[in-house]
């Protein structure tokens, strides 16, 4: 029990840290977290039959993953306040594998930001009046361009739940047959 709670600590702290980190050093929360998620993985297999953890492993490692950028996109759009602000100039920062584009934005009370966002051409905004989430602690978003994956970031919390209920299923049907 104790590794399942541990590898669920790390899935939640790369939620949380990949959305304080500053850009460009997400592979320093993403390592260490997925790492340690790996515990999940061993508890599901030692709370039940060693096979639950193929599939435990099909989880965690991708779904650590995706929580390091997606869930702190999902976390903005609940917890972030919505400022209008204006973009002054936009970048294109070169890259070898993704496009991304810096967004220079100036809000209200003078804030001067650079937001960075991954992608193609669509992705780039032109310079004017733009939405920006703020939080005191997480890098902030422009409102239009916070798509993250509902499927993700709702469905590695449902499959988690789902392991361990086989795995907890599959130790009590064990338990009464040799009792």
């Amino acid at each position: 029990m104790p590794l399942i709670v541990a590898g669920l600590a790390a899935i939640a702290a790369a939620v949380v840290l990949g959305a304080i980190v500053p850009r460009g050093y997400e592979l320093a929360v993403l390592v260490p977290c997925c790492l340690l998620s790996l515990a999940f993985a061993w508890g599901v297999g030692k709370l039940g039959p060693a096979w639950l953890v193929l599939p435990a492993f099909m989880v965690v490692i991708p779904g650590t993953a995706v929580l390091v950028s997606d869930g702190h996109r999902a976390l903005m759009d609940l917890l972030a306040t919505p400022q209008q602000c204006v973009i002054t100039k936009v970048e294109d920062i070169p890259g070898p594998d993704n496009p991304a584009f810096a967004h220079y934005v100036t809000c209200p009370d003078g804030a001067e930001l650079r937001i960075v966002v991954p992608g193609e051409q669509d992705k780039k905004l032109q310079p004017g009046p733009a939405t920006v989430l703020r939080h005191p602690v997480m890098r902030p978003l422009l409102a239009d361009r916070n798509d993250w994956s509902g499927e993700w970031v709702f469905g590695v919390p449902i499959a988690i739940l789902l392991l361990l209920i086989c795995a907890t299923a599959l130790r009590a049907r064990r338990v009464m047959r040799q009792a």
